[in-house]
């Protein structure tokens, strides 16, 4: 009697924590649909027709389309989520378009999937649009920075890093041990341990990391990492009139403060936000005007996890996007960043 009432008792307290995550995925769910960016006017004549949309971006560039947790908890720029704002955009017949990005770059195929919708965004609708960052446009951002009509930062942020990682293949040479223990995993070899890169930019066994690479294989890692990076200098030199020989030999894939990237052609000029609107209204000489802006509505919800993001440091976030980010073959990130 005693072991089945033990058992009742523990199978209810299981059943009882399954039924709490079950309800807390469904509120999240729920969250995410009410939390969905939307525009809304926030400055302006209402009669206007002169509209400038500014649209806000921050985090890594990457896909993830169905992670409930990982929506609520971090910033990430998610190519389908912009391309559905730009669809919103679409309707409300804008004339100018504000990408108010900070971002350190991301994922090649995410980075691409994005230049390219917001490339369609513009050929379609004929809109100006003009990137803009007060903290940091690097790598993958600045490639998707690329397809806009001119790029501004604000003095103190960093611009740059035009270059392609791949991943590291850390070769144990003649393991000897592998033990797990209280502080991690170690492995203990006879001949130390060996990392190869493989790096643009100046400044079903792959990767097994117990046998050495093979000459071949990192030449042909080495070449899906040049692919990328070619297309990317390409990219920059046809929108910044850069030469590809500049690009590569003199800029090559370091960090510019703003001051340094206007020396280097990277951005058009440093201003602040608010002289960003002035520079457009002058420019396109209007009378009047009115601005909409991507906002996110606060929700009990969506403020209790604001709170547990910061008192957990988002340690959930910060390995996801190093994960994400490190089982890619090459990444538009700069490579400090990409170790975590």
């Amino acid at each position: 009697m005693v072991f089945f009432s033990v058992f009742l008792r523990t199978l209810g307290f299981l059943s009882a924590i399954l039924i709490f995550l079950i309800i807390i995925n469904i509120l999240l769910h729920f969250s995410n649909n009410l939390q969905k960016k939307h525009f809304v006017m926030t400055d302006g004549i209402e009669s206007s027709n002169n509209i400038i949309a500014n649209i806000n971006l921050n985090g890594p560039i990457f896909n993830n389309k169905s992670n409930f947790f990982a929506n609520n908890l971090y910033d990430y720029i998610n190519p389908s989520q912009v391309k559905s704002y730009l669809e919103e955009l679409k309707q409300l017949r804008i004339n100018t378009l504000i990408i108010n990005i900070n971002s350190p770059g991301g994922t090649v195929s995410a980075t691409a999937e994005l230049e390219q919708i917001i490339y369609n965004f513009k050929e379609d609708t004929n809109t100006k649009i003009y990137f803009y960052s007060k903290e940091i446009l690097a790598s993958g951002g600045y490639w998707v920075a690329t397809t806009g009509d001119k790029i501004f930062a604000s003095y103190g942020s960093i611009i740059g890093s035009i270059g392609v990682s791949g991943p590291s293949w850390f070769y144990y040479n003649t393991p000897l041990s592998l033990s797990s223990g209280v502080f991690g995993q170690s492995i203990e070899t006879k001949d130390g341990i060996e990392v190869f890169n493989q790096n643009a930019g100046e400044g079903k066994d792959l990767f097994n990391p117990y046998r050495r690479p093979k000459n071949d294989e990192i030449e042909h890692l080495q070449n899906i990492v040049d692919d990328v990076y070619n297309d990317f200098v390409a990219k920059v030199s046809k929108s910044r009139k850069i030469e590809i020989s500049n690009i590569k030999n003199d800029i090559g894939a370091l960090i510019y403060n703003s001051n340094q990237a206007k020396n280097n052609f990277l951005v058009d000029d440093i201003l602040n936000y608010e002289t960003l609107l002035k520079l457009i209204i002058k420019e396109n000489e209007f009378k009047d005007y009115k601005i909409y802006e991507n906002k996110v509505i606060d929700s009990f919800l969506g403020n209790l996890l604001a709170k547990y993001k910061g008192l957990n440091s988002n340690k959930y976030s910060f390995e996801k996007i190093c994960r994400d980010l490190k089982n890619n073959i090459s990444v538009v990130f700069p490579f400090y960043l990409k170790n975590c």
